[in-house]
């Protein structure tokens, strides 16, 4: 028997047939300079599919890929799901990571008695807050990926930005909206979650040795002014998310404890998405429109929506002069922060 849980993040309800994913009607629009194109965007057509190793089993878009580190223990069970075509969308889980100092003063100490440990080696954690192990993460991933445990499984998040902290998970760590900069120096936009745990203390040479431990590790991210197009079919996915009794039981072997804090914890996870998400559709959108108008100018594109239906497309520029009907209308600040319906080309 499957134990489900509904591990953390972005529950939302995603009716495939709304009027945001399927318009019959869409397909061209007719303009003083002939016929354009309407092309769908990928998120409203997206199919999903059931993922299944034995140990995990959730529901991925169709087409995408699972990546899973070599060697990866139970009670830090990690994966990474992300579109094969477009790898700079997707998400990456990690149960529990740990190693990690609180502050400089007690890594620079430790590394000293011990260099080649890798408590003195990973960035400490310094306020241990979300944000404190976000802005530490990049150094982190940068390391274990060099590893050959991880190679290359921890996405790097140089740069790393705090937008707007949207809140508490059920947990106690905080949900950020963030911005950082991947390895091949694109910009993308993410939700973040973690939940710093201080494991107790060992004082020596007058600092705290004693490691840190972060659970639910969560990173939901898309290229800048497109994570509000993707955050319904990253969510829908993570929130499928199984563990088998094969896991648990693996789980059980390893960290008994540990096993006996989930179980408590069960109703709270299933929580969590609604309070997420919640979250999000309060955010301050005045980062989705100054980023997504930036967008649209250095892509080349303006925006319109369709007066009959309000969805929202993307269209080349000069389409708004070579169009004369009634139904295709320049969008509003506040119809930045919809979900892009599809591109209008020429």
């Amino acid at each position: 028997m499957i134990k489900r849980f509904s591990v953390l993040l972005f529950a939302v309800i995603f009716c495939f047939l709304s009027s945001g994913c399927f318009n019959p009607g869409a397909g061209t629009i007719k303009t003083n300079n002939g016929t354009v194109r309407i092309t769908r965007s990928q998120p409203g057509v997206t199919a999903y599919e059931t993922y299944d190793n034995g140990k995990i089993r959730l529901k991925i878009p169709k087409g995408w890929s699972v990546f899973i580190p070599r060697i990866v223990t139970y009670s830090g069970y990690s994966f990474r799901v992300y579109d094969p075509k477009r790898p700079e969308v997707g998400y990456m889980f990690s149960l529990a990571v740990s190693g990690f100092l609180k502050s400089e003063e007690a890594r620079a100490k430790y590394h000293s008695l011990y260099p080649s440990a890798i408590f003195g080696q990973l960035a400490a954690i310094d306020p241990q807050t979300t944000e404190g192990f976000y802005k530490a993460w990049a150094h982190n991933a940068k390391l274990a990926n060099e590893t050959q445990l991880y190679e290359d499984f921890y996405i790097v998040t140089n740069d790393f930005q705090t937008v707007e902290n949207l809140g508490k998970n059920a947990l106690g760590g905080d949900i950020l909206r963030g911005t950082y900069t991947d390895t091949n120096g694109k910009k993308e936009e993410a939700l973040f979650t973690a939940t710093v745990v201080d494991t107790g203390s060992y004082m020596m040479y007058g600092l705290d040795l004693a490691p840190l431990k972060s659970y639910h590790n969560i990173i939901m991210h898309a290229p800048d002014a497109e994570l509000n197009n993707w955050v319904s079919v990253l969510d829908r996915s993570l929130s499928t998310l199984e563990f088998t009794d094969e896991f648990m039981r693996g789980f059980k072997r390893e960290q008994q404890a540990e096993i006996e804090t989930v179980k408590a914890n069960a109703k709270i996870y299933d929580e969590i998405s609604d309070i997420i998400m919640e979250s999000w559709d309060q955010r301050n959108s005045s980062y989705d429109i100054i980023s997504q108008k930036q967008s649209d100018a250095t892509l080349g594109y303006e925006r319109v929506y369709d007066t009959q239906t309000g969805e929202v497309y993307r269209a080349y520029n000069g389409f708004s002069s070579d169009y004369s009907g009634e139904r295709y209308k320049p969008v509003t600040d506040d119809m930045y922060t919809k979900t892009i319906s599809g591109t209008i080309e020429k």
